[in-house]
């Protein structure tokens, strides 16, 4: 079982809840939320396990607070970007919140349905705001080059090691950022050249 991380327990609502996702994400992203009992969740963020329940409800509650709460800290972030190359950056960063990706990826072979852990994500939603090209080209790439930079958290180990490449992750990760970046900007260059009736339109 997990050791509770040394600090003090935290106090209100708020805080109780943070220190609990946090908990969460470490704990899911190393054995699945399946195999971490909620009591351990509630040592590990140092908090009373009676108010798992009373705060936030079941484990899959949970799961769900966790997910929706990472998106809407990044769409956040993406909001008051001052610039669209700005809010690609935010959203495309391939080194942030690796820890949750992975909690991401077991909660989703686990069989929990995506639709049912977040749905539209804030995240996303902020960007193709940011952007002000709601099409769906650009919906479609930004799916696509969001599933690589996933995708390489879950399985960049193995596929370095497919192509004997085991010592130039951070190359790969570069190319995988780069490779995104451009992918994205030169979608929104081709909308933004199209007549203005057709923007926005799904």
């Amino acid at each position: 079982m997990a050791k509770s991380v040394s600090r003090g327990a935290p106090r209100g609502r708020e805080n109780v809840i943070a220190a609990l996702v946090s908990s969460a994400t470490t704990l899911f992203a190393e054995r699945g939320p399946d195999g971490v009992p909620l009591r351990e969740v509630a040592a590990h963020a140092g908090v009373n396990y009676g108010l798992i329940a009373q705060y936030i409800g079941t484990k899959e509650d949970l799961i769900r607070l966790v997910v929706r709460s990472v998106s809407e800290s990044v769409a956040d972030v993406v909001k008051d970007a001052p610039t669209r190359e700005d809010a690609l950056q935010q959203l495309l960063m391939i080194d942030r919140h690796s820890t949750y990706i992975r909690m991401l990826a077991w909660a989703l072979l686990e069989g929990r349905e995506a639709a049912t852990l977040l749905g539209t994500s804030p995240a996303q939603t902020s960007l193709l705001q940011q952007l002000e090209d709601d099409t769906e080209e650009v919906r479609i790439l930004l799916a696509a080059v969001t599933s690589m930079i996933l995708g390489w958290h879950v399985f960049g180990d193995f596929l370095l090691a497919g192509v004997g490449l085991t010592d130039q992750g951070e190359r790969v990760a570069a190319t995988i950022r780069d490779l995104s970046l451009d992918t994205m900007r030169k979608a929104v260059a081709a909308q933004d050249e199209k007549p203005q009736a057709k923007r926005g339109s799904k």
